[in-house]
């Protein structure tokens, strides 16, 4: 360098030396030539003096600038570790919670109508069966509502051809016999049991002679409106009906429904029917129609019940001495009476008012059988028959009759001659001049003064009989069917228009 500086105007430049004590040192250096002079000015820097302190302070600055920095990035790596944790943290809550509302949404897709279909199922156990829950959802729940709406709509249609056969059947026998018979296959076998039962057995009282000038529809209209009052009275009182046989009914209680109460109940139904004759002969005097009555037998015992015929004819029906003897019960009843038997009264006597107690024969019942003339019952039914006057007046002239014996409500025999001597609502006291038998059937044909017949019949039974010596005898005959334009004839004073 100071070579240079004699050659050249402007030199610089580091150089390096030893020191005494053989440090090796380093220096910077400026020579510059003055113009016109052999001199040269130096200007020398120590740099071990200047820029080693600097350097030292550099290097120190840098540790310090690079631990500040290596602090500085650690801190801000964990806090970008804590943002990405709790971002981790917030972005997995909301997934979750996507998750959840998501899985909530699909849920509800299939829980909606799943429970829908509950409800469904729940109003068909309670009978309603056309119920229908909306097709909708995922498609394997769709096509579950679709099925349990066409299930419905089958149980509607099984239900309405069930009820359209049980109100059909229903017309023939009565609805207690329908219900049991749906029941299952086992109430259609055949065979019964034996079950202690009330018997109910009515008949109209001179019927087939009232029908007999009548026209069929005219018949079919009379004979429709009595017996839609008797079926409607049987069936308040759950009355099972075994037969309708023209005007004659027989009806039981106490089976296949058991009936603690059936002999109570089968005397109230009784009252019942007479009672409601009134209304009956209501209709058919404002109609023109003929009035008419009817007796009654009540009897209580052990009967077989049960389904009695064939595979191919059967019938829900009762059969036994007990049905027999209610039958001939009901052939001693008078007009407007119910008569029950010994065994019926025994199980009533505490409710029932009793008008005569008669003692009859029967065909085919050893001794004599006790029957009861009911006239009516207490609580709860609360039902008592209006009173007839039995009391018979005597006429001025005696009104002479044709008496015909009656076997099975058929004729037999000739006329015998006789006379009605007294005259009452609901009897009459006949002079004969042949014997006759007590609870003997007969019909009387009225004649006039000149031995003509009076238009009309009366229907009657001998209930007593008096010998009166010399082959004559006197009857009381209790009417069981009488006209009442000839009762006013009978009663009309002898010569009158």
């Amino acid at each position: 360098m100071i070579k240079r500086s004699f050659k050249e105007n402007y030199v610089q430049g580091f150089f390096t030396f030893f020191d005494k004590n053989k440090k090796e040192r380093q220096r910077f250096s400026v020579r510059v030539h003055v113009p016109g002079t052999p001199f040269i000015a130096a200007a020398i820097v120590n740099l071990d003096e200047f820029f080693l302190p600097a350097r030292q302070g550099i290097q120190k600055s840098c540790q310090i600038a690079t631990v500040q920095a290596k602090q500085q990035i650690q801190a801000h790596h964990a806090h970008l570790n804590r943002e990405v944790m709790i971002g981790g943290v917030l972005a997995g809550l909301a997934l979750c919670l996507i998750g959840g509302f998501s899985g909530l949404w699909f849920a509800s897709l299939i829980s909606r109508p799943i429970r829908r279909l509950r409800d469904g199922v729940k109003q068909v156990g309670e009978g309603n069966f056309a119920v229908a829950v909306p097709e909708r959802g995922v498609r394997e729940v769709a096509e579950l509502a679709h099925s349990f709406n066409e299930l419905g709509q089958q149980l509607t249609e099984y239900i309405e051809k069930r009820d359209f056969i049980r109100d059909t059947f229903g017309r023939y026998v009565t609805q207690e016999v329908v219900n049991k018979l749906l029941e299952g296959e086992k109430a259609l076998e055949m065979g019964g049991e034996t079950r202690e039962v009330s018997l109910i057995m009515s008949d109209l009282r001179g019927f087939t002679a009232i029908i007999a000038d009548m026209d069929p529809e005219q018949v079919i209209t009379f004979l429709n409106r009595y017996l839609s009052k008797m079926i409607e009275v049987l069936l308040d009182h759950r009355a099972i009906i075994d037969e309708i046989l023209g005007d004659g009914i027989l009806a039981f209680f106490g089976a296949p429904e058991a009936l603690e109460d059936h002999p109570v109940r089968a005397v109230a139904c009784a009252l019942k029917m007479q009672a409601a004759m009134d209304e009956i002969n209501a209709a058919n005097a404002a109609d023109g129609l003929p009035i008419l009555t009817m007796g009654i037998g009540v009897n209580t015992g052990s009967v077989v019940v049960g389904n009695i015929g064939s595979e191919r004819r059967t019938k829900y029906s009762v059969v036994g001495s007990d049905v027999n003897f209610a039958s001939r019960m009901e052939g001693f009843a008078l007009a407007g009476q119910v008569l029950i038997s010994a065994a019926t009264y025994s199980r009533v006597k505490d409710l029932v008012e009793v008008g005569n107690v008669v003692e009859v024969e029967m065909k085919g019942v050893p001794g004599r059988a006790t029957l009861y003339d009911i006239r009516g019952i207490g609580e709860p039914y609360n039902i008592r028959l209006q009173d007839k006057s039995d009391h018979l007046e005597r006429l001025p002239e005696k009104i002479r009759v044709q008496v015909h014996r009656l076997k099975d409500k058929i004729v037999t025999g000739a006329a015998d001659q006789a006379w009605i001597t007294h005259l009452g609502d609901t009897a009459a006291l006949v002079m004969l001049e042949t014997e006759v038998a007590e609870w003997e059937d007969v019909r009387l044909m009225c004649l006039n003064d000149h031995g003509k017949p009076l238009p009309g019949h009366i229907y009657g039974k001998v209930t007593e009989v008096t010998p009166l010596g010399d082959n004559r005898f006197e009857a009381t005959i209790s009417f069981t069917s009488i006209p009442g334009e000839l009762l006013q004839a009978l009663r009309r004073p002898p010569g009158a228009a």
